[in-house]
């Protein structure tokens, strides 16, 4: 059977998906990323060059590069790349060219985006695009409604339920508001946006910071004059590194090589955040008047839903967060949600019973309203270690692991927490609850079940380990910080900035270090646990979610790559990979550490790992969309926590079966054993509770 294939040809990058019975993912494009440069290279033969293959080409002679051609489609001036004219669509549908014979599988349905403020005038010149590159039947959607269909196969909400989606991509911005109904999702009012208001403006805003520092010694070059060109292209490209950096870091130094020697500028976050707060701002009035064209106010809306790169910029999300006071949420795949809801679409296009897009009303199936969540700033990167580290200052004797059951039963539903739980980390007399939605972690005795303390924090928290008398929980924006919390007095003892969108973190055998998956800057972020001081530990493929670590192996997923990478701890070094199931968010290892069991969301199954022998050796199928796994401390059994069909799935190690399928709250988040083994607790995120498994 065929493929959906979606593409957003986006004004600075490139991304594809794929969508068919077996799931949906991203279609890797860039030589080291999921997408590529939006770029093309006119050779002196004529040839175009697309991509990652432009860019390197391009540096000896950048006369030759274009960039930013989507937002001159329609433009009756042709662009003259290299000394030869050329359209912007011709460009287009280069890149769209190269991008379809990416795809290995054969394809059925094309869909391809565009902006939603385009009009008919910029949509016909987009349809030249497909018949340029010598495809037929591809159908055009909006980037917000892509983005909508995305959010509906990953998120849960309510019927009658309102949400906002907020697109801030290279080149445009985008919005709309939907509501949730029975039979699918409805775009209600007047879907807006700001054709010419992107990344690529923050980028001139911090070239011009760059420039006004020099002296205007950047803008006196002539382009035309080969060295001064390749000065300027270095330059901009730094300027584009730099405005990633501060997402994470205060500040940063941009290097210009000039002809007169190099120099250096220094660009605070502050300063950034000047230079951008105007186009942020109108932003915000552009979700404003959509709002009001629906008859609505910002307080009927459930959560404003982030996509595209640019809105993963902290001042957004703090923008936004201020102006509407409604929760700001992000999904599992920020950067790629319209390539990856473009797919959903083109899939259901294969199947023709499927309910059919229209501008006015995005039709969903009630399968998929029922998966919907609008509760994260990004789904759980779980690691089944996390929360399953014994509590040093108890007896050992509470700390043995009993033999685990095939068939675990509920034994309680704890309720009086904050709202959406997150994460969950156990020791032997309490458990660990962040609740993201309250700013607050929950203490829960394990004898009584009762919550003894609400601990407040200063941002949203998401997800918590516990290594002796401490525990370290993630904040999300706009902390963007690791709050450690005395647990001796459940009190939090500091607050130690660090990067943004973090997921689980787990402390090395030692107890000296803790690692942090960081998504945005695919990085792992170190913090020693008596520092008060973060720093990068080592670069990781794109999209790491989950991480886990045995020895001296630290084993990160990639959501984006659906692999399993293995890291020398002592060197940092790369020292292998393996490919898993797809849209692999969570990783947990048995105790002895030969084995790896990955929780992977779009194809509703676990891949068993041989991590000596860097191969997988199994695929277990378990409920809908496993979003989280726990491994028993005897190392008899994995608990699969299925967000999609709320239940946890319990996996007999010594057979790889499904022994057993246990209901749990709405929408389960996480899950972690205790030291002994008796018990496992899932935070169930709509349901605002934990359930509680005797499973030992």
């Amino acid at each position: 059977m065929g493929l959906g294939l979606g593409i957003d040809l986006g004004t600075t990058f490139t991304g594809a998906a794929v969508s068919g019975p077996d799931g949906t993912s991203m279609v890797p494009l860039g030589r080291v990323g999921v997408v590529e440069p939006s770029v093309v290279f006119a050779g002196v033969d004529g040839s175009l060059l697309t991509g990652d293959a432009a860019v390197d080409a391009g540096r000896g002679e950048p006369h030759r590069l274009a960039r930013g051609f989507k937002r001159r489609l329609g433009d009756p001036t042709p662009l003259v790349v290299g000394g030869s004219p050329y359209s912007p669509a011709a460009l287009l549908a280069a890149q769209l060219r190269v991008v379809v014979s990416r795809v290995r599988a054969p394809v059925e349905s094309l869909v391809l985006t565009c902006p939603a403020v385009w009009g008919p005038y910029r949509r016909e010149h987009f349809d030249e695009v497909p018949r340029l590159a010598g495809l037929t039947d591809a159908v055009m959607v909006t980037e917000p409604e892509a983005a909508a269909t995305h959010y509906a196969a990953e998120r849960r909400l309510g019927v009658g339920e309102l949400v906002a989606v907020y697109d801030l991509g290279g080149g445009t911005f985008d919005t709309t508001i939907l509501r949730a109904r029975e039979d699918g999702m409805e775009i209600v009012g007047t879907p807006e946006g700001i054709e010419r208001l992107g990344g690529m403006d923050f980028d001139e805003a911090l070239f011009a910071y760059v420039d006004n520092a020099l002296d205007g010694a950047l803008s006196a070059m002539d382009p035309a004059d080969p060295e001064a060109a390749s000065v300027l292209t270095f330059t901009r490209a730094a300027c584009v590194r730099a405005k990633e950096e501060l997402s994470i870091e205060p500040d940063v130094r941009v290097r210009v090589p000039l002809l007169s020697g190099q120099r250096e500028v220094v660009v605070t976050r502050l300063a950034f955040n000047e230079m951008i707060r105007p186009s942020v701002d109108l932003t915000v009035d552009a979700l404003h008047r959509t709002i009001s064209s629906a008859g609505l106010t910002p307080a009927d809306l459930a959560a404003v839903l982030l996509a595209g790169g640019s809105s993963r910029i902290p001042l957004v999300d703090q923008v936004v967060s201020g102006a509407f006071g409604r929760p700001v949420r992000t999904g599992l795949h920020p950067k790629f949600t319209v390539a990856l809801g473009a797919a959903a679409i083109a899939a259901r296009r294969v199947h023709r019973s499927a309910p059919r897009i229209s501008r006015r009303r995005l039709l969903i199936p009630a399968a998929a309203v029922a998966a919907l969540a609008l509760v994260g700033g990004g789904v759980a990167a779980l690691s089944g270690s996390s929360g399953n580290t014994p509590d040093s200052s108890q007896p050992d004797a509470m700390l043995s692991p009993v033999a685990s059951l095939d068939e675990p039963v509920v034994t309680e539903t704890i309720t009086g927490l904050g709202r959406r739980p997150r994460g969950v980390a156990v020791s032997s007399t309490k458990a660990y609850v962040p609740s993201s939605l309250s700013n607050t972690v929950s203490v829960i005795d394990r004898m009584s079940h009762k919550v003894l303390k609400a601990i407040p924090v200063p941002s949203p928290p998401q997800y918590v380990v516990l290594d002796g008398d401490k525990a370290f929980v993630t904040l999300l924006d706009p902390g963007n910080a690791i709050a450690v919390i005395d647990t001796t007095r459940d009190e939090v003892v500091n607050t130690v900035p660090a990067g943004r969108s973090m997921f689980v973190p787990a402390v090395t055998p030692d107890g000296k270090r803790l690692l942090v998956p960081e998504q945005d800057t695919a990085q792992i972020i170190e913090l020693e646990t008596d520092s008060t001081v973060a720093t990068p530990f080592a670069k990781v493929p794109t999209g790491p979610r989950g991480l886990a670590i045995h020895g001296t192996n630290v084993y990160v997923v990639s959501v984006d790559l659906n692999q399993v990478t293995t890291l020398d701890l002592d060197s940092r070094r790369v020292t292998g990979s393996v490919k898993v199931g797809k849209s692999s968010l969570a990783i947990a290892l048995s105790p002895d550490g030969n084995t790896a069991y990955t929780a992977n969301y779009d194809d509703n199954t676990v891949s068993v790992v041989d991590t000596a022998g860097q191969r997988t050796v199994d695929t277990i199928q378990v409920g809908a969309h496993p979003l989280a796994l726990a491994v028993a401390p005897d190392g008899k059994h994995v608990y699969v926590a299925n967000n999609g069909d709320n239940s946890v799935s319990v996996i007999a190690t010594d057979r790889n079966e499904v022994t057993a399928t246990i209901k749990t709250g709405r929408e389960p988040w996480f899950i972690a054993v205790s030291p002994d083994g008796r018990e496992t607790y899932v935070t169930n995120s709509l349901a605002d509770s934990v359930t509680v498994l005797k499973t030992a």
